[in-house]
């Protein structure tokens, strides 16, 4: 072991007496009180995937299914990890394929600037296996259905070894190539027809998210979900999906969460939804989009909604086209462009959400 790597791994306290699902659980409900951190993960956080450390200082994933049926479809999947790396965050991606063209994709977060996840990342790598447990929800609790033990090459550990140094010495202040190719474009140069298409909208509590990270680190959770999920999309085995093209739209509402409290709202859309390419019938489907599975994990997450998001008043940011990310930038022209496009989809409107900006 190298002496950086060495230094890399911090000494924590390990969570005693935290047991793994093993034979003895396969098939029952997991036990309120032995898996006291699984359920306020799920409960409370709202997490259908994450990893977890247990007491012998190993780390494994769970994952969640809505129900023992969902896990079924995916019960003869094909298992691989995928890595990268955003800033100071090291990403592991856990890729369930049961079909090449509707594989799903769960990215597993690691900020390496926090001594308790960068152990987690350091131990995911030492492992010589990580334990994946599958549980489904019910009205009882969670029930343990399947585990299954992964490994990866020594290629792809030492691929993912350089990504976990240089997240943990990123530095902000220093320009870097974020693994995927960036250009810049006005928004004028938008079509009507992509500002005019149909949407999936997430909801987050912008307020709670202000609360934990402070008005800056919202935004930089927000832009770093999607930029995750662009990466995912890049890298996803469905060509179909690696060649697509979406645009990012974001807006503020002030509405209820899900606690029934007024709050600020986030929200962040998708255009256009496609159906096709993820081959999603019906909204319960989504988690085949990677966008989807990326924000929907985030704690401050709230709803889904289908929208137009022009007709919202949203403003597209950042977009998507054939594995490079690009960047919206907006003048009087471009909003000019986002008013005219308001306009020409719902003329009898008497206000235009866009026009006070255009004319500024």
């Amino acid at each position: 072991m190298s002496e950086a790597w060495q230094r890399l791994k911090p000494d924590i306290p390990l969570p005693e007496e935290r047991v793994s699902p093993g034979e003895e659980t396969m098939g029952e409900v997991l036990n309120r009180l032995a898996f006291q951190d699984v359920y306020h993960m799920v409960e409370e956080d709202g997490k259908q995937y994450f990893p977890r450390l247990n007491a012998r200082g190993d780390v494994e994933i769970v994952i969640v299914y809505d129900d023992i049926d969902a896990f079924g479809e995916q019960a003869e999947a094909k298992v691989y990890l995928d890595f990268t790396r955003y800033k100071q965050n090291w990403i592991a991606v856990l890729w369930v394929v049961t079909d090449p063209e509707e594989p799903l994709g769960y990215p597993l977060l690691f900020d390496a600037v926090d001594d308790t996840m960068r152990y987690m990342a350091v131990r995911f790598l030492e492992q010589n296996a990580v334990w994946v447990h599958y549980t489904a929800q019910a009205d009882s609790g969670l029930i343990h259905l399947y585990s299954e033990a992964i490994s990866f090459p020594v290629t792809e550990k030492e691929k993912a070894t350089t990504l976990l140094l240089e997240a943990y010495h990123y530095d902000p202040g220093e320009e870097e190539d974020e693994g995927m190719p960036e250009k810049t474009a006005p928004g004028r140069e938008l079509s009507f027809e992509r500002l005019s298409e149909k949407g999936f909208s997430f909801y987050f509590d912008y307020r709670l998210m202000e609360n934990r990270f402070g008005e800056e680190g919202a935004r930089e959770q927000a832009m770093g979900a999607m930029y995750r999920a662009l990466w995912m999309m890049r890298r996803h085995p469905n060509p179909q999906a690696r060649e697509a093209e979406i645009l990012l739209w974001v807006g503020e509402k002030v509405g209820k969460n899900r606690a029934g409290e007024e709050t600020r709202l986030l929200v962040v859309t998708m255009t256009p939804q496609l159906l096709d390419v993820y081959q999603i019938v019906n909204l319960s489907e989504l988690e085949a989009n990677p966008l989807a599975t990326m924000l929907m994990s985030l704690t401050e997450y709230q709803k889904l909604e289908e929208e137009y998001p022009l007709q919202q008043g949203y403003i597209p940011i950042a977009g998507y086209e054939n594995g490079t990310l690009l960047h919206i930038e907006w003048d009087e022209r471009s909003f000019k462009r986002l008013a005219d496009a308001y306009a020409g989809e719902w003329p009898g409107h008497q206000t235009n959400p866009y026009q006070t900006i255009a004319d500024a």
